[in-house]
């Protein structure tokens, strides 16, 4: 007995190193670096650990943590034996208190409504005992008197409850409206997805008490940014204005507290694997599995946005009726081959109402309305407008030009192997609530070549291009454009880098400064019987005027028939001053314009073919 009680504590001194300490750690966030899809979160926390080995655990990590990017760093000579991540299920999410409020306000109104309820059942009791216990008197009958008090009682007390009910039915649909919106709200509130936050535990063997800084790394989902930007064109003489704006939002459960960012061009979703090439089978072409019969089919690109311009990411596009279908990235984007000429859109996303569109090719942005109207407002950040819009005023040589000024943040571009980085030094807190933040990291301005461009035949108006050689320097991205002209608001486009070439051509839109007009010239347009032929004659003339009070180039183009039958001819061709390619039918005039001038352009030419065919020349 006494070997026992003097061995057991030696048993208990050799065996305390082998001991494991348990430590629970705060983390806080340092940085953030966001990618075009998801972001990389970096914690720092200091911890005093025991000689020995010791778990520390890390909690209160994003419930939208990637696991396979956990990494673990240390600044002392400590060896990390393991780490592990895992669900923490016995923690709940920290409820902030405008959340609570809601949820206080949402359980009040559900006591009312109960309360309410009740109240109507009670009334409606009542209501049937009074219809119920109609017969009064008995066989002896009853007198005149009493008759008339009790019907005026039971008509006072019906008429009471009726008015009382009609109420109580008012302040229930009332209050079934304000806890509908207060469960929306909270739904959007609580967009962090569940409460369940992930926890990382680290296992380290420490030859001696120390203070330790750690730094903790992992990627989370639901979150990103992507591009926009605002191109401004004040003359046509002038250098383009482009402001890039970085949009930012997360979901990813955490709140990132006055730190500061990184926004990485990478997408760490991305394949990493390098494609293989395939034999190539030259086979017949079978013309019974095409698309014919659906038009001439092109591509059609475009952005889903809610009704404030956020992205709808996750958003099915589809082509109707003949199952072809995409979703729509982190960003909104999607992309869509043989697209028919006629063929209608319909788009779906959880939560939004369907919408058909019937859309061609080009680039299209389509917005969504929500199933509920509890939706968040946009908050933008780091932009400040000063001044009125831009514009120019022309009435003497004293007047002077009225632009707006664009107060942007203090970035850092990093050029990185496979991604540019935009480091922001200025410090954000973005809560977990799937806002847009819009912040402008950069405005600049491009020389630019302008040149307007029309198809009277199509649509008589004047659309002006800027080309920008040696686009690559100014490390655009793709993105959505807002496109200001003169101070106006003209609509958006899409900047597709993908497609573009040593010469990056952006669509300004529409300029009413020039006008033009394409008209049939009907005293010169004839039908003639010749044998057994017929020949008809057709002369345009198209009108452009220049009301600008700057000289402009035009590029005009048109077009004559071209024949794919021996039967049919087309002969007179006459266009002055245009290039006609004979091969295709185009015709095209490259055109100068003073202020105030205008000049005409014709085209006429004549079609022979058999009088017992018809021909569409219209």
């Amino acid at each position: 007995m006494r070997i026992f009680l003097i061995g057991l504590p030696l048993l208990f001194w050799f065996g305390a190193p082998c001991q494991v300490k348990k430590l629970d750690v705060e983390t806080t966030i340092q940085n953030v670096t966001v990618f075009s899809s998801g972001a990389r979160v970096e914690r720092t926390a200091s911890v005093n650990i025991p000689a020995g080995r010791a778990a520390i655990s890390f909690a209160g990590l994003s419930n939208q943590l990637d696991q396979q990017t956990v990494q673990l760093m240390a600044d002392a000579g400590i060896t990390l034996l393991s780490v592990n991540t895992s669900k923490d299920f016995l923690t709940e999410r920290k409820i902030e208190q405008q959340e609570q409020d809601f949820i206080n306000k949402t359980n009040t109104l559900k006591d009312k409504i109960d309360l309410d309820q009740k109240q109507l059942d009670v009334c409606k009791n009542e209501e049937a005992m009074l219809v119920k216990n109609q017969a009064i008197g008995g066989q002896s009958g009853v007198k005149t008197v009493d008759l008339k008090d009790a019907l005026e009682f039971q008509r006072q007390r019906l008429t009471e409850l009726y008015e009382k009910e009609l109420e109580i039915q008012k302040h229930l649909v009332t209050e079934e409206q304000d806890l509908l919106r207060n469960k929306a709200q909270l739904q959007e509130m609580s967009k962090k997805r569940d409460s369940i936050n992930y926890i990382v535990t680290a296992l380290i063997e420490s030859k001696q008490s120390a203070t330790v800084n750690f730094q903790l790394w992992y990627n989370v989902k639901d979150a990103g940014w992507y591009p926009t930007y605002d191109v401004r064109v004040n003359e046509i003489t002038e250098p383009l204005s482009i402001l890039m704006n970085a949009n930012i939002f997360q979901r990813s459960g955490e709140t990132w507290k006055n730190i500061p960012l990184q926004l990485s061009t990478g997408n760490p979703k991305d394949n990493a694997t390098q494609p293989t090439l395939q034999p190539w089978m030259l086979g017949f072409y079978d013309p019974s599995v095409s698309l014919s019969g659906h038009g001439v089919q092109g591509e059609i690109s475009g952005r889903i946005t809610n009704e404030k311009g956020e992205p709808i990411p996750g958003s099915t596009v589809s082509i109707k009726g003949l199952g072809t279908a995409v979703q729509t990235d982190g960003n909104g984007y999607f992309k869509l081959r043989n697209m028919p000429a006629d063929g209608i859109l319909v788009i779906t996303s959880v939560g939004y109402q369907t919408k058909e569109v019937r859309a061609n090719s080009g680039y299209i942005t389509i917005l969504l309305t929500p199933r509920s109207d509890a939706l968040e407002e946009v908050v933008v950040s780091g932009y400040s407008m000063e001044g009125k819009a831009a514009g120019v005023e022309i009435a003497d040589k004293e007047t002077r030009r009225k632009t707006e000024s664009v107060q942007t943040i203090s970035v850092a571009t990093q050029y990185q192997p496979t991604a540019m980085v935009y480091q922001i030094n200025d410090k954000y807190t973005l809560e977990s609530d799937g806002k847009t933040t819009t912040i402008s990291i950069k405005q600049f301005e491009v020389p630019a070549t302008y040149e307007y461009y029309s198809v009277p035949k199509i649509d008589p108006t004047a659309f002006l291009n800027a080309r920008i050689i040696s686009w690559q320097d100014y490390d655009l991205q793709p993105g959505e454009i807002s496109l200001y002209f003169e101070g106006t608001y003209l609509g958006k486009t899409y900047l597709d880098l993908a497609s573009a070439t040593d010469t990056l051509t952006l669509s300004l839109g529409k300029d009413n400064g020039i006008k033009i007009s394409r008209k049939l010239i009907k005293e010169y347009s004839t039908k003639k019987f010749i044998g057994n032929n017929r020949t008809d004659s057709r002369q345009y003339e198209t009108s452009i005027r220049n009301t600008k009070k700057v000289p402009v180039n035009i590029n005009v183009v048109d077009q004559i028939p071209v024949s794919t039958n021996r039967d049919i001819s087309v002969e007179n061709v006459k266009s002055p001053e245009a290039q006609i390619n004979k091969e295709t039918g185009m015709i095209n005039w490259v055109v100068g314009l003073r202020p105030g001038e205008e000049k005409k352009l014709s085209i006429s030419y004549s079609v022979k073919y058999p009088k017992d065919q018809k021909l569409l020349l219209e």
